[in-house]
């Protein structure tokens, strides 16, 4: 029986591989340059010289990284957040809109950045912890790399997790500055009761084995104890303990391959981009001769050759093959959504830009639509926890991503209706919501009232 925490699962560690490369493209240049090899191959291996050394220095400095995939992603993410996502919750709950993990990280801000992660990599995670000193319950943001371990159980004819194992780094005081420690946190489902643990190292200088550090038990309000870990996945197409495929990573290849041929072109560039002067039909008296006296070439500076002696310039031949697969691999690219790089000039209408949104953005969609169902989940644990009714929690972020211009026909269309009774007044607040004339976020209840409420206007 394996008894060490710092156990992970085999899916993970191959998963973890490619979470690195499209962590690095998504940041940018910086990082993939830094990583020098890793992503160029290295030329002429076998020749270990000094001169070698530098000459794949100078291959990995000239290469242009362009990061198509990072402005791609957040495009992608201002997109889904050019509205506030809709966020129902009692008063009780109202302080996680500016402090949702208890270090003063507001909801939105959590949730943007784990659509960016989902988006990255296509996975994360959710954990709501408790703190009874403040009587508050906050929502805890782990990366796909730090959730080492899982495994869940056929519970009532249920899939449930009954173990999450969580990779953590905090830092200890060390004078004026500071430690790094790591540690795992356990989450698990032991007699039927959730259980925290938290595993640190022994040992003075945390050098000895990982052996349990704190141990307790969260408890909802008014109950014993908690009969689920408050733990969630999120995914790029659900949100199970299945490790998804990143939403980018086409795009990411298409980059990297981008990469390499810019390298190349680069290469090609400086080795063959200067032309060769090349003197021709000299005998042995012209070479020394111009060999001890030098030679000057300029419109200014005339030039002494033998008879028959000729002064040429040797130009290579346009070397096109790898420009031609920076252009075919940009041109993918834009096929695959990074619209930042080459906007379309040409004339559209409305129903086409909206058609050609949507299918663009399905993915984008999806996972916008997990990041919701996951903080809705979250915030009824945090309700659970206040012992608060959690009827009507609701957290959902924009899908729609491009927005909608009304027209005065598709008002009066909508007023029409209304007022011949056609559809109801939450339906037609509804619609008006959808396209902007009143606020998406505002409930219709409040809205209806705020209708009723309101001074008569008189018409001029």
């Amino acid at each position: 029986m394996n008894h060490d925490i710092t156990f992970i699962r085999p899916e993970h560690k191959q998963a973890s591989i490619n979470w690195e490369k499209m962590r690095d493209v998504c940041a940018g240049a910086e990082i993939i340059k830094s990583k020098g090899n890793q992503y160029l191959p290295y030329l002429d291996p076998t020749d270990k010289s000094e001169r070698n050394k530098k000459r794949n220095q100078d291959y990995i400095a000239r290469a242009v990284f362009y990061s198509i995939t990072g402005h791609t992603k957040i495009g992608l993410i201002g997109m889904a957040f050019r509205k506030n996502p809709t966020i129902s919750i009692p008063n009780k709950l109202e302080y996680l809109k500016t402090n949702a993990d208890g270090a003063g990280t507001s909801i939105y801000q959590q949730s943007q950045s784990t659509l960016e992660s989902v988006l990255e990599v296509g996975r994360h995670g959710l954990y709501v912890d408790y703190s009874s000193d403040s009587n508050e319950a906050m929502i805890l943001s782990y990366k796909a790399e730090d959730i080492i371990n899982w495994r869940t159980q056929r519970i009532n004819g249920k899939d449930k997790l009954v173990l999450v194992v969580l990779r953590e780094v905090v830092e200890v005081s060390d004078g004026y500055g500071f430690k790094d420690i790591t540690q795992y946190r356990e989450l698990a489902i032991e007699e039927g009761k959730f259980i925290c643990k938290v595993w640190r190292r022994t040992g003075e200088n945390n050098s000895g084995p990982y052996e349990i550090d704190s141990i307790y038990e969260p408890k909802p309000k008014n109950e014993d104890h908690w009969h689920e870990i408050p733990f969630t996945f999120v995914g790029a197409q659900n949100n199970d303990p299945t490790i998804d495929d990143s939403p980018l990573s086409s795009l990411i290849e298409i980059n990297l391959g981008h990469y390499r041929n810019s390298a190349d072109y680069e290469d090609s560039l400086f080795f063959c981009g200067q032309v060769q002067p090349a003197i021709i039909g000299l005998d042995t008296e012209w070479r020394d001769f111009l060999e001890k006296n030098g030679v000057k070439i300029g419109s200014r500076t005339p030039l002494l050759l033998p008879q028959g002696g000729n002064f040429v310039y040797a130009q290579a031949q346009p070397n096109t093959l790898a420009k031609e697969g920076m252009d075919d691999k940009r041109n993918y690219m834009v096929a695959l959504g990074a619209r930042l790089i080459e906007q379309n000039s040409s004339a559209k209408t409305a129903t086409q830009a909206n058609g050609d949104q949507t299918a663009s953005t399905s993915v984008l969609g999806i996972c916008c639509s997990n990041v919701s169902e996951a903080y809705t989940i979250a915030l009824k644990w945090c309700a659970h926890y206040l012992g608060v009714v959690v009827d009507n929690i609701v957290c959902s972020i924009n899908q729609e991503f491009i927005s909608k211009i009304a027209d005065a026909g598709m008002i009066t269309a909508i007023v029409s209706s209304w007022q011949s009774g056609a559809i109801r007044d939450e339906d037609m607040i509804r619609a008006m919501q959808k396209i902007d004339i009143i606020d998406p976020s505002a409930d219709p209840e409040t809205v209806k009232q705020e209708l009723k409420d309101a001074d008569p206007q008189l018409l001029d």
